[in-house]
């Protein structure tokens, strides 16, 4: 029997048979892992406390023929302070779901590691809930990064149909796709799409300074709550672009836990 080890954050833990757990972890040196601790919801398990969501781990896995089996884990970092403050949970929760989800066994980036890393923590020095808006801009900011990273980055400069430049003024985003348009360029296909939105060039340099500025800045930026559920808005538009199956529930999520 092969075994891997790896330093790894667990994303998901659930139930799976009677009393085993399905644990699924990103490593930075073997990307999405899905392995099965056997016993692990009993309550004398020696391995229960180490697979937390959110925690930082050492694990070696043991490679079988139906499904992987994590055979040890150790906590390095358990971020405990997260699970007290609800804002965090729900940031950090609704982004490792999508997270998950737009991952593929076998793709192997330590930036996408150092990415989840950063968002625990941020998520620790949130000393009391922070608003709604602002926890949704934390995760639409974390989920634009991701987008770069995975090759589903949108184009936040120029017009997907023209491909010039966008400049001052009003601007759209087309409900197909989340893509940016000229309002003259619209104009041509607005009978294919007529639900399109509004959006400022104001916005859209929100946006970008959100791609590329480091998430902890994300608790320091000013505006209006108007403006962070615009550049929020205008970010989760953008997912449309993924191969996701389901709309991500983040927004919504968030919205409900804290509103």
């Amino acid at each position: 029997m092969s075994y891997i080890r790896d330093r790894a954050i667990v994303l998901k833990c659930e139930p799976f048979r009677e009393h085993d757990r399905r644990i699924v972890l990103f490593g930075r040196s073997h990307g999405l892992i899905e392995a099965v601790a056997r016993g692990a919801s009993r309550k004398e398990a020696k391995q229960a406390g180490h697979l937390v969501p959110m925690e930082e781990v050492e694990v070696m896995v043991a490679k079988g023929a139906t499904f992987d089996k994590l055979a040890v884990s150790r906590v390095i970092e358990g971020h405990q302070s997260i699970r007290y403050c609800l804002g965090a949970l729900a940031v950090v929760g609704t982004f490792f779901d999508l997270f998950e989800r737009l991952q593929k066994p076998g793709i192997v980036d330590p930036e996408l590691y150092n990415l989840l890393m950063e968002l625990l923590i941020v998520a620790e020095r949130l000393i009391e809930d922070p608003t709604v808006e602002r926890s949704k801009l934390l995760y639409a900011a974390s989920a634009l990064k991701l987008l770069d990273r995975i090759g589903f980055a949108p184009s936040l400069s120029h017009c997907a149909l023209c491909r010039t430049e966008l400049q001052e003024g009003d601007h759209r985003i087309l409900p197909s796709d989340g893509s940016l348009v000229h309002e003259d360029c619209y104009r041509s296909i607005r009978a294919s799409q007529p639900n399109a939105e509004y959006v400022s060039h104001k916005i859209i340099a929100l946006a970008r300074f959100l791609r590329h500025e480091p998430l902890q800045n994300v608790l320091y930026i000013t505006g209006t709550s108007l403006d962070f559920s615009r550049a929020s808005n205008l970010i989760f538009h953008t997912l449309k672009q993924t191969p996701l199956l389901k709309e991500p529930h983040g927004m919504r999520t968030i919205y409900s836990v804290l509103a």
